[in-house]
């Protein structure tokens, strides 16, 4: 599967299903793109959010 961070709407719609799993309980988000997801090997700026959220 390519990253989130790199796929089209068409490429969402039809893996929704699979989006949908790995969205339902974000662990990670995307520093270039604000994406998010529970697999950090699914976006290609991942930080963790509990981490960024205590940068501030």
């Amino acid at each position: 599967m390519k990253k989130l961070c790199k796929i089209n709407r068409k490429e969402i719609r039809q893996s929704m299903p699979f989006v949908l799993s790995v969205v339902a309980k974000p662990r990670y988000i995307c520093e270039q793109c604000a994406r998010v997801s529970s697999d950090k090997s699914l976006l290609c700026k991942p930080v963790k959010i509990k981490d960024y959220k205590q940068k501030k």
